[in-house]
This record gives C-alpha cells, structure tokens and sequence, in this order.
C-alpha cells in the first residue's frame, strides 16, 4: 500500500510538472524557430531583416510561422531577391505581417476575423467548420480548420515564453485578404 501511494505521488508530480511546463515554457519565439528545421528559412529571414531580438522580446506576441516549404511556393528567386541587404526593409513588413500583438490561441480564432498586424495592416482570420472545410478542400490539400488570409495552419498553439507560435503552410501577404478561398482566372 506504502508503494501504491507513492508511486501515485510520483505520477501526480509528473503531470503537474509537464503541465507547468507546457504552459510556462521557458524559451521565446525566436529561441522556439532556431530549433525547429522546418523553420530554418523563416529564422533565416529574421535575421536578415533584424528581427529576431523583436521576438526574443517581452511581447506578447502571436507568431503565424511560415515553414520551409511556405517560402518554395514563392515565384522563383523572390527569396533570394528579398534576403539581400538592399530589400531589408520589403522583408521587415512582409515578416511584421505575420505577427501580431498579443496571444492568440487557436480556440480564440473563431468564424471570421480580422487582426492587426505588427506591420500595420490587419489579417484575415478564417475558421471553418469540418463539414463545410472538406467540401471546399481541393484534392491533395491537408486538412485545415484554421487559415490565416490563404494560408492552412499546420500546427498551432505552439507556447513560448513571450507568445504563441502557428506554423502555417504559406508566405502571407497584406494583398492576399482579398483572394481568400477564390482563384483568378486570367482569360
């Protein structure tokens, strides 16, 4: 009985200690994206554009984190062509438009909103409900009941110390607002 109780006091500390843990993890923002590979291109950015101390911050801060396959979507040579010292600037707003003030858990991005973003202009935030999001989904697509203007969320809530992080399947620009969900057919 003596081993019963503690083995259960173990356990106990255990999931406390996990809990606190996750909820109060000790690392940033831009700690959290230095240690993720699928992240390598989005930290490289940041430095480029001087940007990881903002997200090394106080903050809070919420963080729509475009993977490294984001940045192969984009035309060729756009990144390359955005990491040169001359276009410091152009990738400063563009990484600013993926972060907003404040913590935003995935739970807290219902329906459709729009949210300021660090560099001005707000983005769109769209939920979708499962029945409705399947029928809507293109062949091949990953499901996603999260989208930030034409972006999926791949992976939410990731906690930081200073934020929250969401790791998102694009490169989200202030001019995509208006084409969430439409194709441009060009004739």
């Amino acid at each position: 009985m003596k081993i019963l109780k503690t083995v259960t006091a173990v356990a106990i500390s255990l999931v406390i200690f996990a809990f606190a843990a996750y909820n109060s993890p000790d690392k940033t923002i831009s700690e959290i994206v230095g240690e993720k590979e699928k992240l390598s291109t989005l930290l490289t950015a940041l430095k480029a554009a001087d940007l990881v101390e903002v997200l090394d911050g106080e903050g809070p801060y919420t963080v729509f984190a475009p993977v490294n396959e984001a940045f192969g979507k984009l035309p060729e040579g756009k990144l390359d062509n955005l990491l040169k010292p001359e276009n410091k600037a152009e990738l400063f707003n563009i990484l600013k438009y993926h972060v907003v003030s404040g913590e935003y858990y995935a739970s807290d991005l219902k329906g459709d909103q729009m949210i300021e973003t660090l560099e001005g202009t707000p983005i769109k935030i769209k939920s979708m409900e499962q029945g409705y999001e399947e029928s809507m989904m293109k062949e091949g697509e990953e499901m996603s009941t999260l989208k930030i203007n034409n972006a999926n969320v791949l992976q939410a809530d990731i906690m930081a110390s200073n934020g929250i992080v969401h790791l998102i399947d694009g490169v989200v620009m202030p001019a995509d607002i208006e084409l969430i969900g439409e194709t441009l057919e060009q004739n």
